[in-house]
């Protein structure tokens, strides 16, 4: 599944190759006088254009799915041989390379280390930095059939021209899955795919805006957002993936593990782990 590229975008200030150009000012000046997104927007263009093909990743694609996650790193998963070429395209482009944080990798693991970052803020301080991230694909490993090819949301509200590969809903809580048995139940990336996958339930299956509701505590509230009738919903869509063999073989307990978290049978600490 290939995404069709837009024609390059011509840079004020760097050559259409990419390469810099002689002028007033220099090229970084002028590539951080744009918005992140802006600058995205540009790095999508050229990426493209060279034939990189992209798959939206991480907060970008949660945004997409309704949980309300602020994006401070874009995050594209690329094919492992095009990660190097990827990552020459963003530095020609006046975007410099942003070695992974040590705190970061100490409290995300390979969440954080695994991606390639480059730098789309003029500031580089921890509160104020925001990235390009690339992941190579080897880490998520998606295949063809679960991907679909849609606008991309990196500018909203306004609207973009650029077409992205997505990940199917079903795909990623797939991959969470997948990646929780590799990990073990006390680990760092354990603990922050067990939060999306319980981000992703709340907001995207059970379409509560407010988050998790707690029947016991909260039981006015529950009965107010109708949560029975929800819950029924969820498990019904969650059904029609399972229907659809939208699971991988040998993966088809999935779908009896996500439904048991939608109805509250089950818990997303109790999942199979790599030491369980």
């Amino acid at each position: 599944m290939l995404v069709v590229p837009p024609p390059p975008y011509d840079f004020p200030g760097l050559s259409s190759k990419g390469g810099k150009e002689l002028n007033a000012y220099s090229a970084p000046k002028d590539v951080f006088d744009r918005q992140p997104a802006e600058l995205v927007d540009i790095a999508l263009s050229r990426l493209q254009a060279a034939g990189v093909e992209l798959i939206e990743w991480r907060a970008l694609l949660y945004r997409r799915m309704t949980v309300p996650v602020f994006v401070r790193d874009f995050s594209y998963i690329v094919p492992d041989e095009d990660l190097a070429r990827a990552s020459d395209i963003l530095s020609n482009i006046g975007l410099p390379l942003s070695p992974p944080s040590k705190l970061l990798t100490r409290v995300e693991g390979d969440i954080h280390s695994k991606a390639t970052y480059h730098r789309l803020t003029r500031s580089s301080a921890p509160a104020w930095v925001q990235r390009f991230a690339l992941y190579p694909a080897s880490f998520v490993s998606l295949n063809p059939e679960e991907l679909y090819t849609t606008p991309s949301i990196h500018l909203l509200p306004s609207r973009s021209t650029t077409k992205i590969l997505v990940p199917r809903p079903s795909a990623v809580y797939a991959w969470l899955l997948r990646t929780m048995l590799k990990y073990p139940r006390s680990c760092a990336v354990r603990t922050i795919l067990a939060s999306d996958l319980s981000e992703l339930v709340d907001y995207h299956l059970l379409r509560v805006s407010e988050g998790y509701v707690n029947p016991d505590e909260n039981p006015e509230r529950w009965k107010e957002l109708n949560m029975e009738r929800r819950i029924a919903d969820a498990l019904e869509v969650v059904n029609q993936w399972t229907q659809n063999h939208e699971w991988r073989e040998g993966e088809e307990w999935f779908g009896d593990a996500l439904e048991a978290i939608v109805s509250g049978d089950g818990n997303i600490e109790y999942l199979p782990s790599s030491n369980s």
